[in-house]
Formats: C-alpha cells, structure tokens, sequence
C-alpha cells in the first residue's frame, strides 16, 4: 500500500474522505474513472459507518461492564451476609455439620504464629560507656522478642540477663577485670521459643588492648565453650 495513505484506521479514513471530493471534480483530468472515485466514496462511507459502530459498540460494552461489576458486587454483599450468617449459626449451635449442610468449608483452625528464626551472623562492638553491643540477624512476626543468656568465664550455668524487642542487646553488667562472657540469643513469641543461637563467646584482653569474639555451639548443657572462628576487634582509641 502506498505511504501516501496513512497507517493509522481513523486517519486513512479522514484522508480519503478529503480526497473523494476532489477525485470527483477531476477524475478524467487524473486518469480516474467516475466508477471507481466513486467505489472509494463507498468504502470510505462504509469504513466510516464501521468506526461509529465500533465506538458505539465499545461504549455499550463499557457501560454494560460497568452494570455487570455492580450487580457482581450487590451479589456478594447480600450473598457474603447469608454466609455470614451461616457460619455464626454454626458457632452458635457448636454445630460443625451446618457447614456440611449448606455446602461450604468450614473455617480453619488458626495456625500459631513462629516466633523469630535462629539469630545468626553476629556483631560485636564495644559501646563508648564500656559496654558490650551484641547484634544479629533473625526474621519473624512483629510482637515476637528476643531473650538473652550470658555464661561469664569461670561459670557453670548461663543466666538470663534481658530481653530485647530488637536485633540488639547492649550488655551493661560486666564486671571490671572480667575475662570472658559466652552469651545464647534465643527468640520468642509468647511463650513459644524459636531455635536458639550457636554460643557466641567473647573474650577480654586477648592478643592486646581488644577482645576477641567467636562461635561455638548453643547447646546450654555443653561444657564446652570452643570457638570455632575468632577474630579479633580493636577497641576506639
């Protein structure tokens, strides 16, 4: 098809019914026949009456989509109440075959939320009062906290010293002249523990004015408290 003829539906149509008129009035002195200026009057006419319909019909279609989605929506208003209503008979009753009977699933059981993931990846920095900053990483739920233990050198057991509702815990207790601490992180939603972290175990005064820090294993019954990777952190001038 000639370029002359716009690629576009709507502007071919506004360029022959510029044109037909023209061809008309000269169609002998331009090597058109009147038959055929007058075919292209007819299927410009035709293409013409097409794009009406076709904006007619689109806006029908648009208006009828439109009721659709209303009637759709005042259905499940009133169809969503007797559902309603179903299920707050059955509760009522404390008769599960009601759901049975009208033919739709009965609600679930609620599913318990987890507390926080297993705290990993651990930062240790000293604070400028003197106090040890603990962080980590762990995902969970919102009101889920975190809890925990410190063993200092020397001890037997490990003992709760705080909670955190955040990914930090800024130990402020330790003695002066300690020389070591190994702490377990361990997350909570309630009364329901998530997996608690591998030991996580600092030592004071080692390899210079610093402290060194590293993990082992979280089992609180353990004896041992080996590190398994050490590096050590200068402390701030």
């Amino acid at each position: 098809m000639s370029t002359v003829i716009p690629s576009k539906p709507l502007e071919a149509i506004s360029f022959f019914e510029a044109h037909v008129p023209v061809w008309q009035a000269v169609a002998v002195q331009i090597g058109l026949s009147a038959t055929t200026v007058t075919q292209i009057d007819n299927a410009t006419k035709a293409a013409r009456t097409g794009y009406e319909n076709q904006q007619s019909a689109k806006f029908a279609a648009k208006t009828a989509t439109q009721a659709y989605n209303g009637l759709v929506a005042a259905m499940r208003e009133v169809g969503g109440d007797g559902v309603r209503t179903i299920k707050a008979f059955a509760d009522s009753t404390n008769n599960p075959s009601v759901y049975n009977l009208a033919q739709i699933p009965a609600p679930s059981a609620a599913t318990p939320v987890a507390p926080p993931t297993e705290p990993t990846n651990f930062r240790v920095e000293l604070t400028s009062e003197g106090g040890i900053m603990i962080s980590w990483k762990s995902t969970g739920s919102s009101g889920g906290y975190y809890s925990v233990r410190r063993k200092l050198a020397g001890a037997g057991a490990f003992t709760l010293i705080g909670n955190t509702g955040s990914k930090t815990f800024v130990d402020t207790t330790l003695a002066q002249g300690t020389t070591g601490a190994t702490y377990i992180i361990q997350g909570f939603r309630g009364q329901t523990a998530g997996k608690p972290s591998e030991q996580l175990t600092i030592q004071f005064g080692v390899a210079g004015p610093g402290f060194s820090v590293g993990g082992g294993n979280a089992d609180e019954a353990a004896n041992s408290t080996t590190v398994e990777k050490t590096k050590t952190v200068k402390m701030a001038a």
